[in-house]
């Protein structure tokens, strides 16, 4: 049954709306496109580390412990290995992690029967304001800077494909590039060399992670 339904062309689909599609199917009645969906809460958690480089893979074993930090924000506490995924946090009713809250993680009481997915003003002020957030930005630019080295455009390539699992396209390279020119220009002001361009480099990242190409699946 799971390979029937996998294969079938329904399953298949991706979710571009075209014309055609949207006059005959505007509501997707008839699956004939693929819903956008956006990762769950524990996905994205996950991706972001893993993106980052800071993601420990280590299964099993007592939950790992989070702060409820003085200014209402519960966060997990940063092991030397970085952070272990989502399902290992410690989840009470009071203390729910407030990246795993804010994206409709499923409320432990009463039990949850189907997940809902909201599009709320703390989900994109997380991602924007955060300082894990933006740390984990910094983690990725690193990343970038080992793998693809100083040249610009090897390091647009490879967080593509590090975060969207594609190459970026021509008109895609372009305005990354201009804009990652941009950044430097703006980061030189107040800082020099290396560190300007390591800056600029950490914007571009915490801007991908704050795209939609990034916290949805096409």
């Amino acid at each position: 049954m799971h390979r029937l339904m996998m294969t079938s062309t329904a399953y298949r689909q991706n979710s571009a709306v075209t014309p055609p599609l949207e006059s005959a199917d505007p509501d997707n009645q008839l699956v004939s496109r693929m819903p956008l969906r956006r990762m769950d809460a524990e996905v994205l958690n996950d991706t972001i580390l893993e993106v980052a480089g800071r993601l420990d893979t280590r299964m099993f074993g007592p939950a790992d412990p989070v702060l409820a930090r003085e200014d209402g924000l519960v966060t997990p506490i940063e092991l030397p290995t970085g952070w272990r995924r989502g399902i290992y946090m410690n989840q009470r009713r009071s203390k729910i992690p407030t990246m795993l809250d804010n994206f409709d993680f499923p409320q432990l009481s009463p039990a949850c029967l189907s997940r809902t997915q909201s599009n709320v003003a703390p989900q994109a002020l997380h991602l924007l304001n955060n300082a894990t957030i933006y740390g984990l930005a910094c983690d990725f630019a690193n990343r970038l800077e080992k793998e693809a080295g100083s040249d610009s455009r090897r390091q647009i390539e490879q967080a593509y494909w590090t975060a969207l699992s594609r190459a970026p396209s021509e008109e895609e390279m372009r305005v990354a590039s201009d804009d990652l020119l941009k950044l430097k220009q703006a980061a030189a002001k107040d800082v020099k060399g290396a560190d300007a361009e390591h800056q600029a480099l950490t914007a571009f990242c915490h801007t991908i992670l704050n795209s939609a190409a990034f916290l949805y699946i096409d």
